[in-house]
């Protein structure tokens, strides 16, 4: 196992360290790692050495461009230095406080420490001696250790990793490691969000909008009575039965993240009367600081009410249904919607079906009719031939389109727009191997593949205009939900589906990070998933019923090579990966095989109808003929 050195133990080193010259802490471990040499000097870049420290150690908000100062400084309240600070002021520090040390001549690159470094450097201490215990916290309050780790483990790594001498370490270093708390360590690392809170945010800070989901817990609602959905921070499978609660777990998950339901809003069980049903949630950001939630079914107004009632922060959140409907939430449409008094507008676009491909609409404030959604059969056309001004949204496109393709024989590509008879539009094409085809006249695989890389880069796209016109930053953070991933798609296209799904989303943008939930029936879905499959950031979760009740686990992801094999695991549930009765006669078979009075007469049926059930390779002949034969049945 894993641990991190908590934020309780930072907190508790910052005041050990507080009052040292920065120099100790940055300046001398540059030249200790830069390995200087002593009583002479050699060519070192100090900004270049300094930077490097700096990045590694001083860089808390990766947001901001400089660094924070956890050492001593003229300005108590502001720690926070310029992004070169290391060759400004540190240089000057270095050079005119502590040049006693140094063997240097001001305007060139030659540095290296004077014979006596050390007793001058101690004496620059004043009688003080720096907590290497401290320092190592602050330094390396990131890195990973071991379930058995020491605090004199702190204190060995940074003699190790600055190439401290005993001398050095004896004269300056107090390294005496001292008692650990019970919360100095933790099994889950410091978030960017949990040290800012300590060490207060930069100057100007806006930290990144937008989240994922942490956690969903739901209580006597729906079909369970109790269910916790814990989802991984990139791709996340949910398997099950029919009936058990997939969509459910989908739309409720929707509605956590963005406040809103789409269609009836989920209920409470009916035994639930006199208890009190709950939907509680978690978000959590790019700074890592969750946000929690928890909602109580108000009776009276049979609705659900958010406590505490702060504003959602979802990133950008994608919905494709079951039904061929997408739903997007767009955090910046919403802020742009809050200022738009008496209009109807808000974060959510509720595209159905028809909408997907024609467009929607709805009224602006001063009473006129707004495109919301220009549908894809105009944007498609728009930007194929919109020339330089859709050259992003085209290119996008036709890089998911291909992403997304049944095979590479069978690249998704669009052709020339077509005219149908008594239709006034272009139509756009897709070049098929027998030629080029309408899109309205493509299968519905294609016509569901299309859509959903259509809506995926229009989403991206329309958040970048809404973003620009707030004059905001894009989100870092994509939530995109599938459900029923597998509809219409042909066996071949399942198998490359997943991979698909996760390149596009991740392409959107260089700096996008995308959490996926796919809800699937499929075994080859599954078996698509076993390349990209990662358990550190990955999970596979399962909805099943036992006794009664329906249970969500979450399942070790094996990687099983076959769909078959993926039909007789616990994802799935299967005895036989045949059919039914063919199932049952095996079942039958193999009791019949343990059986101590196992007749001639009952060997015989059963091998009748093995015979018309079973291919003739079947895997289980062997193991039937030679029992059969002993019972003298197919000899």
């Amino acid at each position: 196992m894993t641990m991190f050195l908590s934020i309780d133990q930072v907190k508790l080193s910052l005041p050990f360290i507080g009052h040292f010259n920065p120099f100790f802490g940055i300046a001398f471990l540059a030249f200790k790692e830069a390995e200087i040499p002593v009583g002479r000097a050699r060519q070192i870049v100090f900004s270049r050495i300094a930077q490097r420290v700096l990045d590694r150690h001083y860089k808390p908000a990766q947001g901001y461009a400089g660094f924070y100062n956890p050492f001593k400084t003229s300005d108590q309240s502001n720690r926070w230095l310029a992004p070169r600070y290391g060759s400004t002021s540190l240089q000057r520090v270095t050079t005119d406080t502590f040049g006693d040390t140094l063997i240097h001549t001001k305007g060139e690159s030659s540095w290296g420490w004077r014979n006596d470094y050390v007793q001058v450097l101690q004496a620059h201490l004043g009688g003080y001696r720096i907590p290497a215990f401290h320092l190592g916290v602050w330094l390396f309050r990131n890195g990973e250790w071991p379930l058995e780790v020491s605090p004199n483990d702190i204190i060995l790594k940074l003699r190790s990793e600055y190439k401290l001498t005993e001398k050095e370490v004896e004269a300056l270093f107090d390294a005496e490691p001292p008692e650990p708390g019970a919360t100095w360590m933790s099994p889950t690392p410091i978030s960017e969000g949990d040290l800012l809170s300590v060490i207060g945010n930069p100057p100007g800070w806006a930290p990144p909008a937008g989240a994922a989901l942490r956690f969903l817990e739901i209580r006597d609602v729906g079909p369970a009575k109790a269910l916790r959905y814990e989802p991984a921070e990139r791709l996340n499978l949910i398997t099950g039965n029919n009936s058990l609660g997939k969509t459910f777990l989908l739309e409720c998950l929707w509605w956590a993240l963005t406040g809103d339901w789409l269609g009836y809003a989920a209920l409470p069980r009916r035994e639930a009367m006199k208890s009190q049903p709950k939907i509680a949630f978690s978000l959590t950001s790019l700074t890592g600081r969750p946000q929690d939630s928890a909602a109580a079914y108000n009776w009276d107004r049979q609705a659900w009410v958010v406590s505490p009632a702060a504003r959602r922060l979802p990133g950008l959140v994608i919905y494709a249904r079951f039904d061929g409907s997408f739903a997007i939430w767009d955090p910046a449409r919403s802020q742009l919607a809050e200022h738009h008094v008496g209009g109807k507008a808000s974060g959510r676009i509720f595209l159905s079906p028809s909408a997907v491909w024609d467009g929607t609409q709805d009224d602006s404030p001063e009473g006129k009719e707004r495109w919301v959604c220009n549908g894809l059969l105009r944007d498609w056309l728009s930007w194929q031939t919109g020339g330089e001004l859709y050259k992003p949204h085209y290119a996008a496109f036709i890089s998911s389109l291909t992403e997304l393709s049944p095979s590479e024989s069978e690249r998704l590509r669009p052709g020339e727009p077509f005219r149908l008879a008594l239709d006034s539009r272009s139509i756009p094409t897709l070049q098929m191997p027998y030629g080029e085809v309408p899109i309205l006249h493509a299968s519905a695989a294609v016509q569901r593949i299309v859509a959903l890389a259509y809506a995926l880069v229009w989403a991206w796209q329309e958040h970048l205009v809404s973003s620009s016109i707030i004059r905001r930053d894009p989100q870092r953070y994509l939530v995109l939900i599938v459900d029923e991933v597998e509809a219409h798609l042909h066996p071949l296209w399942q198998r490359l589906i997943v991979p698909a799904i996760m390149r596009v989303a991740a392409a959107l943008s260089a700096s996008i990070k995308p959490q996926i939930h796919i809800a699937t029936h499929s075994p080859l879905v599954l078996a698509s998933a076993e390349t990209v499959f990662d358990e550190s950031c990955d999970n596979l979760h399962h909805l099943k019923l036992v006794g009664g009740d329906v249970v969500l686990d979450e399942l070790p992801f094996v990687r099983r090579g076959r769909a078959d094999l993926w039909l007789v695991s616990e994802a799935f549930g299967l005895g036989q990966a045949r059919s039914l009765p063919a199932e049952r006669a095996i079942e039958e078979a193999k009791a019949l095989q343990l059986a101590p009075d196992a007749s001639p007469e009952k060997v015989r049926d059963v091998d009748s109808r093995l015979i018309s059930l079973l291919a003739p390779d079947d895997d289980f002949w062997p193991r039937w003929r030679y029992f059969a034969q002993q019972k003298g049945v197919g000899r």
